[in-house]
């Protein structure tokens, strides 16, 4: 059986790891709220930002039982279950892959029919066929690593990884651009209210993204700079690290998690229109205090004049 002893130091980065992930799957459940009842975002848009959002919950609480099971297992690192786990592991990556690329291809579609959009892309037959087509293609990738159906697979999904990252990054920034100087020009030509709202739609959905695409990017660039330095400046294969390195993978993997939660919670609509409340509130509430104060100091004047 293949062991490493677990020291302090790996300890205390297996329980940030797995604090990490139990903070995300909290915010993943605001996250899933959001996609349900914030009708500002198109229904396709929340169909495959939910998907997504699945996949990224689906490799938290893979990491949350393996790395329970390997303190509880004193360090083994191929226990039976943890066989049975990677099929979890590689599902969820394959649907939080599929989901994030459905996610911009929705948008992207949404750019080029902008003024049709609304129209011929309502309904729950899009959402259907746009998740219908991630998980096909997610369970096609997962019956190929199971069956071992191509040689050297893993590096082909490295590389398509890196593609998949740098395309939806790309995309989001044309989409950006090209919406926002479609608006502003058709702004000016009297545009009709649907496709002017549609438009609108695009430019505030794109800078909803563009804080996640960005950050995948650099995610994905330091993964291929650890994955660099394990294969020219160390002699164990890749997979095999029992040092405190393996534990940078898993905790970039968990702050990707938690960045795409956080940042596409903090900035929806339903979080600002909360802190616009709170700020309300709390503006009320001093404004009161200043009222109240300032008749206290009045009626002692009044009292003492």
């Amino acid at each position: 059986m293949d062991e490493f002893d677990l020291d302090t130091m790996n300890y205390a980065l297996f329980s940030l790891e797995t604090l990490t992930n139990v903070l995300f799957i909290f915010v993943v459940g605001v996250l899933f709220y959001v996609c349900i009842y914030q009708k500002s975002l198109h229904a396709n848009f929340r169909a495959t930002l939910f998907l997504a959002a699945c996949g990224h919950l689906g490799g938290s609480v893979h990491r949350i039982i393996l790395v329970s099971i390997r303190i509880v297992s004193i360090g083994k690192r191929d226990t039976p279950i943890v066989g049975q786990l990677y099929l979890l592991q590689i599902t969820a990556l394959y649907i939080a892959m599929f989901g994030w690329l459905f996610v911009i291809v929705e948008r992207a579609i949404a750019t080029v029919y902008s003024s049709k959009y609304e129209k011929h892309f309502a309904g729950f037959g899009v959402p259907a066929i746009l998740c219908g087509i991630v998980l096909t293609m997610s369970a096609l990738f997962l019956c190929i690593s199971i069956f071992h159906l191509f040689a050297y697979f893993d590096f082909f999904f490295l590389g398509l990884q890196i593609v998949v990252v740098l395309v939806c990054f790309v995309a989001v920034s044309i989409m950006l651009v090209y919406n926002s100087s479609a608006y502003r020009s058709r702004h000016d030509s009297m545009l009709q209210l649907a496709d002017r709202y549609q438009l609108d739609e695009n430019v505030r959905v794109a800078k909803y993204l563009m804080p996640v695409a960005v950050n995948e990017v650099l995610v994905k660039f330091v993964y291929i700079s650890l994955l660099a330095y394990s294969v020219f400046f160390t002699d164990i294969p890749l997979g095999h690290d029992t040092t405190h390195l393996s534990h940078a993978y898993d905790l970039l993997f968990a702050y990707q998690r938690m960045f795409f939660g956080l940042a596409l919670t903090l900035r929806s609509d339903k979080f600002g229109r909360y802190k616009q409340r709170e700020k309300r509130r709390v503006a009320a509430m001093m404004d009161d205090r200043v009222a109240a104060s300032s008749s206290y100091f009045t009626d002692l004047k009044t009292m003492w004049a």
